[in-house]
């Protein structure tokens, strides 16, 4: 629990900008017709790289969401401790357990094992081991390898070299993920959900989220009720032109 003086970086903020600056990022790196092998190569780099801060954005994006909820629970500093060595999952049932006790994350809903698996991606890219598959020529100056993919997001199983959509998959996931949440579990409004994982510097901004919503088809329903706020501007809108008709 946190006193009303205290100054609080909740770091979730900042993770999920990083991930849909990097997701962006990895987008624009598609090479042109025009672009020679070189080029087309680098680019490719640029892409891979872009990705894979984006997928690890996305991934903490889950973790710090957990450690955010488990950290507004008027606890001790031992149960704290203890509880945070959990798996990412268990700390959101362990929140969900006091805020609603009715509801219960499904584990067998493809949203959830999705997040597990980003979850367990995060920890190899975090504990990097060697990956070992098999090259296959294909021709005197062409050999391919099969990386292989993840089960759930189709994300290759070695980061060696991986794609924008990889990173849209992953950031796709953890905002369905959150919204099922924080809106279907614990049944929350957006400003009480913002009071959660949202820190003192962390200004709120529903347009950045309706933009990434509209580019990207995302769920933010946790952050804004996008369809709520355009029904307003649309009445806003109307009302203006009304104003404009009588001032004729």
């Amino acid at each position: 629990m946190y006193e009303n003086n205290d100054f609080v970086d909740k770091k979730l903020r900042l993770l999920l900008d990083d991930a849909v600056f990097f997701l962006e990022e990895a987008s624009e790196c598609q090479p042109e017709e025009s672009d020679n092998s070189n080029i087309k190569y680098r680019k490719l780099l640029r892409e891979s790289a872009f990705t894979r801060t984006s997928v690890l954005n996305s991934a903490l994006l889950l973790e710090s969401a957990a450690n955010c909820c488990i950290a507004s629970l008027d606890i001790s500093k031992a149960l704290l401790s203890d509880i945070d060595k959990l798996r990412v999952i268990n700390k959101f049932e362990y929140y969900l357990e006091h805020v609603n006790k009715d509801k219960k994350i499904d584990r067998g809903l493809s949203i959830t094992q999705q997040v597990t698996e980003l979850v367990s991606i995060r920890n190899s890219i975090v504990h990097p081991k060697p990956y070992k598959s098999e090259w296959v020529k294909i021709d005197d100056k062409t050999k391919e390898v099969d990386l292989g993919e993840t089960q759930f997001l189709k994300l290759p199983n070695s980061f060696w070299m991986c794609k924008h959509h990889h990173a849209e998959n992953a950031l796709k996931a953890s905002l369905n993920f959150l919204s099922y949440y924080f809106c279907d579990l614990c049944q929350y409004r957006e400003h009480e959900v913002w009071e959660i994982i949202f820190g003192s510097n962390d200004g709120q901004d529903p347009q950045k989220w309706i933009g990434i919503n509209e580019k990207y088809g995302f769920n933010v329903r946790f952050l804004v009720n996008v369809q709520t706020v355009k029904e307003g501007e649309a009445r806003i809108e109307e009302h203006l032109k009304a104003e404009a008709i009588m001032l004729k």
